[in-house]
């Protein structure tokens, strides 16, 4: 009964569930079963544990893709989910947290508590007033892996100049370099500070190094494309340690986190350096013999994928290129829908996507306007204001339950005149005058906040009324001058609109299988054209833009179609997939 489970695997699967034991990576091409290979082996593993002191940390870089590995194990695999004592299963970052960075923190902050997370996606920051008030700045900055302060927001917010002339950093970043450290000894820190810190606990502490791995002597990474410098050398501090067991598994040709810091190069160096022990997993069992040739020439595969799913290995549809109107898109669209039904494909959301780089497509694909261009009336001092209003705005449009968990935190910040609150100090305030009396107090809160219906300024006037009436906190504030949008406008879910097919950026279905695929790209993506990065013979390894349109194409089975905007880039693009 047990082998049953694994029979389903073939030969090169096998070969990574039962035989690979030692260091190595598994370099899979899209649709190879990938996840399907990692939850067998972490079952595999799990049946023949016998220790039960320490265990399997299986890591991926988003809940995503753990989840799924979850989901594969409970209906493929016959294993109890959650995932217990002694294994692990969850995000990198969770791991690093809960086993290095909450309990050991203190040691590298000099602060006398366990330490708090702050800013995305623990909670929102505010503090300051000012330009140079740095406090507003703590959670956008950090510290590369060689130990220099960084700006981790957006390229477009960096308040002020970084560096001078000579090429050394303004006072504006050593200012805020002595607020980073300043907070961490008042026990605070951001994600980005988290795995900072836990490097450099590894690499003066040993012992901790030492003791996860008597804790965890077997790590299975997913994703290991999306590491950034930072979690590689977190790994390589505890392979150097006396790690032993560990695979690394990933597809460098998707990884499109650049912006969150992954570098895909650090995962091929290590498939170079442990190769001996290495498997290419380059079976494709999602999508067709003629997608797979059609993908490759984009790849950095040695070799085109083995299509080996009978049921659309031998499809017959040659992927098109075509091009689109960009003032009006409902031809293209209306020509993908016919050319569905023609191959007898039911146009739902399940079996039928239309994706894109851009996130201002889909609004002409709605034919709606676009809401990037609504003028943002929140300020950084007043971040409450923005999440009563939200939060009002969730409960009521069926969202309660994040609207209850987002109005609590800003209620705590209210009543007590602070910046944030924590998942830590909200339990200590709820154990201290009880979960019914707390709860009863945010429901009247709540209730009192007016309807949501109306523009941001008008709202703000009369939640502040409100305030004053039941002297609660100080009076909200926003940018008066953008206060003429309608919260609705703001939080609206444009999603709701039933097209009958699947809609999305190119990020948001990684991983996800359609039947017919339409991909719709601009003349670039950030930064070159992407037909003078193909007429100048660049492939995904050199390219992030090339990589996100490489995952948009390989998502598909049977039917793809590629739409782009002008002839040239039309020619550039069949030079180069054929």
């Amino acid at each position: 009964m047990v082998m049953n489970m694994f029979d389903s695997l073939s030969e090169l699967q096998k070969e990574i569930v039962f035989s690979k034991t030692d260091k190595s990576v598994v370099r899979a091409c899209p649709g190879s079963g990938k996840t399907y290979s990692i939850s067998a082996k972490f079952a595999y593993l799990m049946l023949n544990w016998d220790d039960k002191a320490s265990g399997i940390a299986v890591i991926s870089f988003t809940n995503v893709a753990w989840r799924e590995i979850e989901k594969q194990l409970d209906s493929n695999f016959e294993t109890q989910t959650p995932i217990s004592y002694p294994h692990f299963l969850g995000t990198i970052d969770s791991f690093v947290n809960k086993f290095i960075f909450l309990p050991f923190g203190h040691l590298i902050m000099g602060c006398g508590c366990r330490p708090t997370l702050v800013g995305e996606p623990h909670g929102t920051w505010s503090g300051g007033k000012y330009y140079r008030y740095y406090n507003q700045y703590f959670d956008k900055a950090s510290f590369n892996i060689d130990d220099e302060v960084i700006w981790t927001g957006s390229s477009q917010s960096i308040p002020f100049k970084w560096n001078k002339n000579d090429g050394t950093i303004t006072n504006h970043v050593k200012n805020l370099e002595k607020v980073k450290l300043k907070y961490w000894q008042n026990g605070y820190a951001t994600q980005d500070d988290a795995n900072y810190i836990a490097l450099k606990l590894l690499q003066q502490f040993p012992q901790i190094a030492k003791a996860i791995i008597y804790r965890f002597p077997q790590f299975i990474i997913d994703e290991a494309q999306d590491t950034s410098a930072i979690h590689m050398e977190i790994i390589d501090n505890l392979v150097l340690s006396g790690l032993e067991k560990i695979m690394l598994v990933g597809d460098p040709d998707q990884a499109i986190f650049e912006w969150n810091d992954a570098e895909p190069e650090l995962f091929i160096e290590k498939f170079t350096k442990w190769r001996k022990n290495s498997i290419i997993l380059n079976e494709n069992r999602r999508s067709s013999r003629q997608i797979c040739d059609f993908t490759y020439n984009l790849s950095s595969l040695e070799n085109i994928s083995k299509s080996v799913n009978p049921e659309v290995k031998d499809y017959d549809f040659t992927p098109t290129i075509l091009t689109y109107n960009k003032n009006n898109l409902k031809p293209t669209i209306d020509n993908f829908l016919e050319l569905c039904r023609e191959h007898s494909i039911s146009i739902n959301e399940t079996n039928v996507a239309i994706i894109y780089r851009s996130k201002n497509i889909y609004n002409q694909i709605t034919e709606q306007d676009s809401r990037i261009h609504l003028k943002n009336p929140w300020i950084t001092e007043s971040r409450i204001a923005e999440e009563l209003a939200k939060s009002k705005h969730m409960c009521e449009n069926n969202q309660f339950k994040k609207g209850f968990k987002l109005i609590e935190k800003a209620f705590f910040k209210l009543i007590n005149e602070v910046n944030f609150c924590s998942q830590n100090d909200l339990d200590e305030l709820i154990e201290k005058v009880g979960i019914m009396k707390w709860r009863t107090n945010i429901y009247k809160f709540s209730s009192l906040l007016p309807q949501t219906n109306c523009t941001v300024s008008h709202w703000i006037e009369k939640t502040n009324k409100i305030l004053r009436e039941y002297k609660i906190g100080s009076d909200l504030n926003i940018c008066w001058d953008n206060g003429d949008i309608s919260i609705d406008d703001l939080y609206g879910d444009t999603n709701e609109i039933n097209l009958g097919f699947r809609t999305g950026t190119v990020h948001s279905v990684k991983g996800e299988t359609f039947e017919a695929v339409l991909l719709i790209l601009k003349k670039k993506g950030i930064g070159s054209y992407y037909k003078t990065m193909l007429n100048n013979g660049l492939r995904t390894t050199d390219r992030e833009e090339l990589r996100i349109a490489y995952v948009g194409l390989t998502r598909s089975r049977k039917l793809l179609v590629l739409a782009v905007p002008t002839e040239e880039d039309k020619q550039a693009w069949e030079k180069r997939l054929g």
